[in-house]
């Protein structure tokens, strides 16, 4: 039956003996070949990555969000409700202002304020805005404050209601 031997401790101890003996006289070639290994993986990682941003495409649009706002207290001091009615209805506004922009920000839009574009050609993208922050707090019709419902009136008619149109 081939039954192998045990080997003995002597044995054992030879053969590290061996493999030290091999490690330290070939150290540096072994340090060169583990450094050459990491950056052959640091510089496949960084190309990945290059390559990766090459191909992802950024877009620069401008908002004017002062204006958006500002259009939007106006109509609340006009809308006629109570103190409380317009914190909560503005901080939903805010909120759904916010939404829309992290929404374009997402897609890889760079926005930018209206105001700090000097030159150039940058697409304005305030109306788009201003139209989803309007349908996600749409409300049923019945229920519209005057405000929205002057500011539906005027988006009809095609009316200029300031800077941002």
């Amino acid at each position: 039956m081939g039954l192998k031997a045990i080997p003995t401790p002597a044995a054992v101890t030879g053969r590290r003996r061996s493999l030290v003996a091999f490690l330290a006289s070939n150290r540096r070639q072994i340090l060169a070949m583990g450094l050459s290994g990491a950056c052959l993986l640091w510089g496949s990682w960084t190309t990945h990555k290059l390559l990766g941003l090459e191909q992802r495409v950024t877009t620069i649009r401008k908002v004017a969000l002062a204006d958006l706002v500002r259009d939007y207290v106006q109509a609340e001091a006009r809308s006629g409700a109570t103190p409380d009615q317009i914190t909560a209805e503005t901080g939903a506004y805010i909120k759904a202002l916010n939404l829309a922009v992290a929404r374009h920000a997402a897609q890889g839009e760079v926005l930018l304020l209206s105001n700090a574009v000097v030159a150039g050609d940058v697409p304005d993208i305030t109306p788009q805005v201003r139209d989803e922050v309007t349908a996600s707090l749409a409300k049923p019709a019945s229920s519209q404050s005057p405000a929205v419902q002057m500011q539906q009136f005027f988006d009809a008619k095609g009316a200029d209601h300031g800077s941002s149109k």
